[in-house]
C-alpha cells in the first residue's frame, strides 16, 4: 500500500515538475544503444525523484567515424536540450566546444585525475591497476607478449600505464581500444585484454574486463551529478570512482584462433568463459539419420554384401543352364606305339565342341534354393543394419543434446560460485565473514571448472562419434534441435507413460502388442528362419542323393585333323568330322558312409538352429519387456525430477540472498547449491533417458518413427488402438 501511495505522489508531483530535455551521444554501430538509453532514463528518474525536475531523453546522436565534435555541435544547437551525456569511447581531451548554458557529463573515463573544469562539466573516471588485473596471464604457458587495449583515455595515460605495468616474463603493450588493434593482435597470435564499455568489440578480444556493472555505476554517478548540479548541492565536477571489479571474461573462439588454450590455473582466475558465438551448420535429427543411411560406411559395406550375395545366387542358378565348351588336342606318336604301327600319323591336331545340359540335379536345385534364402537373409541383415544405424545416430545425437544441457547447468553453477566467491571476499574484507568461506568457495570453483572440462571432453567425444557415423570430417560441429522437437518424432513417446502404468491391463496389452510386432518385424529372426529352411532343404537333398540320380545330356561335334597331319603316316585318309550325343546318369551306391554321417550332421545343425530361434525369441521378449518397463520408469522419473529440480532452484535463490545478507553460513549455501546442481542434472539425465529408452524400444520393435511417413505413423497408431479395442472386447466376453 505504501508503494502505491508513493507512486501516486511521484506521478502527481511530476505533473508539475520542470522537464529537462537531455541529449545523448552514442556509437552508431552499438548493438546496445537501446539498453544504454533505458539505463540512463531509469537512473535519471531515480535520482531526480522528489525534485522539481523531470529529465527525459529528447535527442540521440550516433557517431560516424568518431565525429564527436559534430555530435556536440548538433546537440548544442538545440535550445531545448539542457544536458548532454557523452556515452562513447571518447577521452576527455577529445570533447570540446562546451557552452555555459548546458550541462555536460563524460562518465566513462579511465586514467588519472584531470585538470579542473567548469561546474557544468562533469567527468567521471577510475584508475586501473593493470598489475592486479593482468596477474592471471602469468599462468599462461608460452605467452611472452600481451596487448592491453583501453578506451576513454588519452595517449599520455596509456604510456603511463604501460610504464607502471610489470608482469614477469611478459611484454605488455598498452594501447587505445580499436577493432584494428584487436585484429592485429589475433594476426600476430598475441593474446589481447580489452577494457572498453563498447561491447561490440568483445568478440574480437582474447579476454576482456566485464564492465556491465561498472557501466551502470557510472551512469548512476552521472545522473546523480546532474541532479546535484541542477539543485545546487555542490557535487564535484571531477569524480573518481572505485576501480572496476576484477571480473574477467575469456573468449574461447579467439583462444582457438590464436592457438592459445588456457590451463586450469588460468581458468580459475577468470569469471566466465564466453563460448564461441559463430553459427554452426544446423543439423536436425532427421537430417543426421538420412545422411547416415546414405553415407555410413558399415551400412554401405552391408549393402555391398547384398549385391555380392545377389551375384552368388546368379552363379548357382547358372549351373542349370546349357554349357558349350571348345576343346583342341595335339597328339604326337612314337614310332614304336601301336597306333603308329597301325598307320596313325605321327602328329595330329583334333578338336570338338561339346554342348551339355543338366536335366536334373537335386543337389543343384537345393543349392539354388539355399542361395536364394541366403540372399533374403542378407537383405534382412541390411535392413537390420539400417535400424541399428538409425539407433546409433539417434542415441548419439540425443547424448549430445543431454551433454549440452548438462554443460549449460555446469556453466550456470560455475557463474554462481564465482559470484558467491566475490561476495565472500567482500564479506571477509569488511569483517563480515571468515577466510574459510573464501577457501571453501575457491575449492568449489575449481571443482566446478573440472566438471565443465569433463562435460566438454565427453561432448567432443560424442561429436567425433557422430561425425564418424555420418562419414563426415571429425572436426565438424553443428547446431542441434531442441529436445521439444525431438520428442515429437516418436510414436512410443511420453503418451504411453501418461496413459499406462505398471501392471495395468492396458499396459499388458501394449506389452503383448509390441512383443508380437517385434517378432513379426524382427530381421534377425527372419535370418534364423531362413537358415532353418536352408538346412531342411539341405537335409532333404542329402536323403535323396542315394535314390535320385543326377541326369545330364551332352552332344559333341568332332572335327579331327584341323591341321593336316604331318610326319610319318601323314598321307593316310582319316575320318575327320562326325557327331555324337548321349545322356549321363550318376547315382552313388556306396560312399563309405559319407551320406549317412552328413545326414546326421545336418540334423544336428538343424536342431541347433531351432534352439537358437527359441533362445532369440525368448531374449527378444525379455528385452522388449525390460525396455518398456524402463520407458515407463523413465517417464515417472522425468516428472518427479522436474518437480525436485524446480523446488531446489527456488530454494537456492532464497539461500543465495540470505548468504549475501549474512543471515546464513557458507555451509547452508553450499548445501543448497549442491542440491540444486544435483537435482537439475538428475532431471536432465532422466529426461534424455526417456528418449533413449524410446529409441531402444523402437529398435526392438523393428521400425523407426524417424523415417516413417505421417500416413505410416497413423496406420501404426490405428493398429495399436484396434488391437486394444479387440482385446478389451474379448476381455468383456
Amino acid at each position: 500500500m505504501g508503494k502505491i501511495l508513493l507512486l501516486i505522489f511521484l506521478i502527481n508531483f511530476s505533473a508539475f515538475a520542470k522537464v529537462l530535455n537531455v541529449g545523448v551521444i552514442l556509437e552508431k554501430n552499438s548493438n546496445h544503444a537501446e539498453i544504454t538509453t533505458d539505463i540512463l532514463n531509469e537512473e535519471l528518474a531515480k535520482n531526480f525523484a522528489g525534485t522539481d525536475f523531470s529529465p527525459k531523453i529528447l535527442e540521440t546522436f550516433y557517431l560516424t567515424d568518431h565525429n564527436i565534435g559534430d555530435g556536440i555541435q548538433k546537440l548544442n544547437s538545440n535550445p531545448k536540450i539542457d544536458g548532454i551525456f557523452i556515452l562513447t569511447c571518447a577521452s576527455f581531451e577529445e570533447v570540446k566546444n562546451f557552452r555555459k548554458d548546458k550541462f555536460y557529463s563524460i562518465p566513462l573515463g579511465f586514467g588519472t585525475k584531470k585538470r579542473s573544469t567548469d561546474k557544468n562539466i562533469n567527468y567521471i573516471y577510475s584508475n586501473l591497476n593493470l598489475n592486479s588485473l593482468l596477474s592471471p596471464f602469468k599462468e599462461l604457458n608460452g605467452v611472452t607478449e600481451l596487448d592491453v587495449l583501453i578506451s576513454n583515455t588519452d595517449k599520455n595515460n596509456l604510456k603511463e600505464l604501460e610504464k607502471k605495468t610489470s608482469i614477469p616474463g611478459i611484454k605488455v603493450n598498452v594501447m587505445s581500444s580499436s577493432r584494428e588493434n584487436l585484429i592485429s593482435a589475433k594476426t600476430r597470435k598475441v593474446p589481447s585484454f580489452l577494457i572498453d564499455f563498447n561491447e561490440d568489440l568483445i568478440e574480437e578480444s582474447f579476454a576482456n574486463l566485464n564492465l556491465e556493472k561498472e557501466f551502470r555505476k557510472r551512469i548512476r554517478a552521472a545522473s546523480l551529478n546532474y541532479m546535484f548540479f541542477k539543485t545546487n548541492k555542490g557535487m564535484g565536477e571531477i569524480v573518481e570512482v572505485n576501480e572496476p571489479r576484477k571480473d574477467i571474461y575469456l573468449n574461447s573462439n579467439v583462444a582457438s584462433e590464436i592457438g592459445l588454450f588456457p590451463n586450469l590455473t588460468f581458468l580459475q582466475e577468470i569469471s566466465h568463459i564466453n563460448e564461441s558465438k559463430k553459427s554452426n551448420e544446423k543439423l536436425s535429427l532427421k537430417e543426421a539419420v538420412n545422411r547416415s543411411l546414405d553415407g555410413n560406411l558399415d551400412l554401405l559395406k552391408t549393402k555391398q554384401d547384398v549385391l555380392t550375395r545377389h551375384y552368388s545366387s546368379k552363379v548357382q542358378n547358372s549351373k542349370r543352364l546349357p554349357r558349350l565348351t571348345g576343346n583342341m588336342n595335339y597328339t604326337a606318336l612314337d614310332d614304336r606305339s601301336a597306333n603308329s604301327i597301325a598307320g596313325a600319323p605321327a602328329n595330329s591336331v583334333n578338336s570338338y565342341l561339346q554342348l551339355s545340359q543338366v536335366i536334373f540335379s537335386d543337389q543343384i536345385n537345393a543349392s539354388v534354393f539355399i542361395e536364394k534364402l541366403a540372399l533374403d537373409s542378407s537383405r534382412k541383415a541390411y535392413e537390420q543394419e539400417q535400424l541399428n544405424t538409425i539407433y546409433y545416430v539417434s542415441s548419439t545425437y540425443v547424448n549430445i543434446l543431454q551433454l549440452n544441457a548438462q554443460l549449460k547447468i555446469q556453466m550456470s553453477n560455475y557463474d554462481l560460485l564465482r559470484e558467491t566467491l566475490d561476495v565472500a571476499k567482500i564479506n571477509y574484507n569488511v569483517g563480515a565473514g571468515g577466510l574459510q568461506d573464501v577457501y571453501r568457495l575457491q575449492s568449489d570453483v575449481a571443482n566446478a571448472l573440472s566438471s565443465i572440462a569433463n562435460v566438454k571432453g565427453e561432448l567432443r567425444s560424442q561429436e567425433i562419434n557422430l561425425n564418424s557415423l555420418l562419414n563426415y570430417s571429425k572436426d565438424n560441429q553443428y547446431s542441434y534441435e531442441p529436445i521439444e522437437s525431438i520428442q515429437n518424432y516418436f510414436l512410443l513417446s511420453t503418451n504411453i507413460g501418461k496413459s499406462f502404468t505398471f501392471g495395468s491391463e492396458r499396459s499388458k496389452k501394449i506389452e503383448n502388442f509390441i512383443i508380437n510386432e517385434a517378432m513379426t518385424n524382427s530381421n534377425s529372426l527372419k535370418q534364423i528362419e531362413n537358415s532353418i529352411k536352408g538346412k531342411e532343404r539341405e537335409l532333404t537333398s542329402n536323403k535323396r542323393e542315394r535314390f535320385i540320380p543326377t541326369v545330364q545330356a551332352f552332344g559333341n561335334y568332332n572335327k579331327n585333323n584341323v591341321v593336316t597331319p604331318w610326319g610319318k603316316n601323314s598321307n593316310g585318309n582319316f575320318p575327320d568330322e562326325y557327331w555324337e550325343a548321349g545322356v549321363g546318369v550318376s547315382l552313388p551306391i556306396i560312399s563309405g558312409g559319407e551320406i549317412y554321417y552328413n545326414n546326421q550332421k545336418i540334423k544336428s545343425e538343424l536342431k541347433s538352429l531351432e534352439y537358437n530361434k527359441l533362445s532369440y525369441e525368448n531374449n527378444l521378449t525379455k528385452e522388449v519387456l525390460q525396455v518398456y518397463t524402463e520407458l515407463l520408469t523413465n517417464y515417472v522419473q522425468s516428472y518427479t525430477t522436474k518437480v525436485s529440480s524446480d523446488v531446489a532452484v527456488k530454494n537456492l535463490s532464497i539461500v543465495k540472498n540470505l548468504y549475501a545478507e549474512g543471515s546464513i553460513s557458507i555451509t547452508d549455501f553450499l548445501s543448497a547449491q549442491n542440491n540444486a546442481l544435483t537435482q537439475e542434472l538428475n532431471h536432465v539425465i532422466q529426461s534424455f533417458n526417456l528418449i533413449n529408452s524410446t529409441l531402444k524400444l523402437e529398435n526392438l520393435y523393428g521400425k523407426s518413427s524417424i523415417i516413417l511417413s505421417d500416413s505410416e505413423k497413423q496406420y501404426l497408431r490405428s493398429k495399436l488402438q484396434k488391437e486394444l479395442e479387440n482385446q478389451e472386447d474379448n476381455y468383456e466376453k
